[in-house]
């Protein structure tokens, strides 16, 4: 009869740990953080162990010394939970080649084992090793359906990768319309000005950052900057294929662009 309370006494203290770890990240407590982390995570609690495996990698400095042997172990055992993020955190780690040596080949197992959940960055994952021949062979085709899956689910990354698929001409026909349209749709999710709001922001905070201190507030906001950076680059790039387009035929993209959205789920 004690054994269920007990039970829930412990898991109750991995989330409150969690969410503490969380908050200190948020606040740029980064020595705290790797302590409340801990807590959670030799718990199991696989949120938490991302959150430290983060700390460890990402956070910059101060006197702090990154510890990519410990990043490495705490993201694998969170990914060996099944949690999808970590699976494509592992991918990442792997394509990056910091933590670990680069490896595709294991990226790519990663990035499987994450899409065949239907999770999106790991389709987007899968499109990348396809379009760029990294550990698979080479395969535009390949590439540009996993853009075009992700793309209709309302993936930004894979938006702007299905609009250069079209733009290039990359396992698909050239068609400057369709390209345009779905960069569109990308760009559209920020406004300019908002955009332009969110760079001088972080700009300027970087500009006035101590860097006698550790800083990690961050390091979890790396899907949203993914986004942020993906609709910048869309925005970018409209403005090079817009010198390519007639009126006529940027008014046919907008329209297309309308008519793409219904379609995404």
């Amino acid at each position: 009869t004690l054994f269920f309370p007990f039970i829930v006494l412990i898991f109750s203290g991995a989330i409150y740990s969690e969410t503490k770890c969380v908050s200190l990240i948020k606040s740029n407590q980064c020595m705290d953080a790797i302590a409340a982390c801990s807590l959670a995570a030799e718990e199991n609690n696989p949120k938490a162990q991302i959150a430290l495996s983060k700390l460890y990698s990402n956070t910059l400095y101060g006197d702090f010394r990154r510890n990519y042997k410990k990043s490495f172990q705490w993201m694998e055992a969170a990914a060996n939970q099944g949690n999808t993020k970590a699976e494509v955190e592992m991918a990442e780690m792997y394509m990056g080649g910091e933590v670990v040596p680069m490896n595709a080949r294991k990226a790519k197992a990663w990035y499987e084992k994450a899409a065949a959940k239907n999770d999106l960055n790991g389709i987007n994952g899968l499109a990348r090793l396809y379009r760029y021949g990294s550990g698979v062979r080479k395969d535009q085709e390949k590439a540009f359906e996993y853009y075009q899956n992700a793309s209709l689910r309302g993936h930004t990354r894979s938006q702007v990768g299905l609009g250069m698929a079209y733009r290039d001409a990359r396992g698909v026909k050239k068609n400057l319309i369709y390209a345009y349209a779905w960069l569109l749709i990308a760009a559209e999710k920020i406004s300019d000005q908002e955009y332009k709001s969110y760079r001088k922001d972080y700009e300027d905070e970087q500009e006035n950052l101590n860097r006698d201190n550790p800083q990690c507030k961050y390091i979890l906001e790396g899907e949203s900057f993914g986004k942020i950076f993906a609709v910048g680059y869309s925005k970018q790039l409209l403005k090079d294929l817009k010198k390519r387009l007639s009126i006529k035929q940027i008014r046919k993209s907008e329209a297309l662009a309308e008519e793409l959205k219904l379609t995404i789920q």
